[in-house]
C-alpha cells in the first residue's frame, strides 16, 4: 500500500491500462482527504518510491522492459545477500545473471523461496521443467556454495504455495510487485513493481537501510516460525544468511530445500519452447486478434 505521489502515478498507469484494453478514457478522481486505513501501520514514511513496468509492444505502443533491467541491475549490484520470493524460477536471463555472480569468489549469497510446484495443469510441466534446467545452470556456476532455493511448509509438513514477488538486495533495495522470475514478466505480460532504494547521501539513509532489513528478517522469521530477534541473533553469530537459515531450520513450519524431479521428455519440450512462457507477443497476434473479434 502506498499513498501520495506514488499512488497518484499508479492511478495514471491504471487508467492507461484501462484505455489500452477498452478504449475508454477515465477521469482521475477528485481530491479527497486521506483514506489510509487506521488499522494498517506504515513500514516506511516520507521516502521516494520507484515504479518499474513491463509493457508489451502492441500497435503504436512501445514496449517497456524496466522490470527486467531493474532485476539485472539489482543482481549485478549486490554486495552480500540477495533474498527473493517468487512464484516461478523460469527466467533464463535472471538465472544467468545470478550464475555470473555465483562464479565470483566474493559474490553475494542468493536465497530463493519458491513453491514446491506451479499451480494448474500445463504450468507445472512448463515452469517446473524450466526451473529444473535453470537450477542445473546455477549448480554448475555455484562453485562457492552460495545459492539456496527453499520451499515453505506448514507445521505438518504440507507445502505452502508461494505467490509473493519480492526481492531484497543487501540493506539497500526492496522491490515488490506483480512480476515473477519467468519470461512472460520480462516482456509479454503487463506488470508493475515498486522499488525502494537506500541511496547514499540522502536524508535518513541509515534508517531506511535498517527498515529494509527489518522487512527481510520479518519474512524469514515468518517462514521459520521464529522471532525476528532469533533470526537476527543467528545472522549476527553465523557467517552469512544461509548459515543462519540452516541453523534455524527444523521440524514443523520451516523452509525445506527444494529438490527438483527430472522432467519427462514432454515436459522438457515445453521448457524449451516459448508457447507457455514467451518473452514477447508473437508478431502475428495483433493482426489475428483484429480480424477475429469475439
Amino acid at each position: 500500500m502506498v499513498d501520495g505521489d506514488v499512488a497518484r502515478a499508479l492511478g495514471e498507469l491504471s487508467r492507461d491500462r484501462w484505455r489500452w484494453a477498452s478504449g475508454e478514457e477515465l477521469a482521475p478522481p477528485k481530491d479527497c482527504p486521506t483514506i489510509w486505513p487506521g488499522s494498517i501501520e506504515a513500514n516506511f514514511r516520507g521516502i521516494d518510491v520507484g515504479i518499474a513496468r513491463t509493457i508489451p509492444e502492441y500497435g503504436d505502443r512501445e514496449e517497456a522492459r524496466e522490470i527486467e533491467q531493474l532485476y539485472l541491475d539489482a543482481i549485478a549490484s549486490a554486495r552480500d545477500v540477495i533474498y527473493c520470493e517468487s512464484q516461478y524460477f523460469a527466467s533464463r536471463r535472471i538465472a544467468e545473471a545470478m550464475a555470473d555472480r555465483l562464479k565470483e569468489s566474493d559474490g553475494p549469497e542468493i536465497i530463493v523461496v519458491n513453491p514446491e510446484t506451479a499451480d494448474g495443469y500445463l504450468e507445472p510441466m512448463a515452469m517446473d521443467s524450466a526451473r529444473c534446467r535453470l537450477l542445473k545452470l546455477i549448480k554448475d556456476a555455484d562453485a562457492h556454495d552460495r545459492f539456496r532455493i527453499y520451499t515453505p511448509v506448514t507445521r505438518k509438513g504440507e507445502p505452502i504455495y508461494v505467490h509473493a514477488k519480492i526481492m531484497i538486495v543487501d540493506d539497500k533495495l526492496l522491490r515488490v510487485g506483480s512480476s515473477n522470475f519467468n519470461n512472460r514478466s520480462m516482456g509479454f505480460d503487463t506488470e508493475c513493481d515498486l522499488v525502494i532504494e537506500a541511496v547514499p547521501g540522502r536524508k535518513n539513509v541509515q534508517q531506511l537501510r535498517d527498515q529494509i532489513l527489518d522487512r527481510r528478517d520479518d519474512l524469514i522469521a515468518e517462514h521459520l516460525e521464529k522471532s525476528v530477534d532469533e533470526v537476527r541473533k543467528q545472522i549476527t553469530g553465523k557467517r552469512g544468511l544461509i548459515a543462519a537459515i540452516e541453523a534455524l531450520r527444523g521440524t514443523g513450519r520451516t523452509l525445506v530445500p527444494y529438490k527438483p524431479d527430472e522432467p519427462a521428455n514432454f515436459e522438457e519440450g515445453l521448457a524449451e519452447n516459448d508457447l507457455l512462457d514467451p518473452e514477447r507477443p508473437p508478431r502475428l497476434m495483433p493482426r489475428f486478434l483484429s480480424s477475429h473479434e469475439v
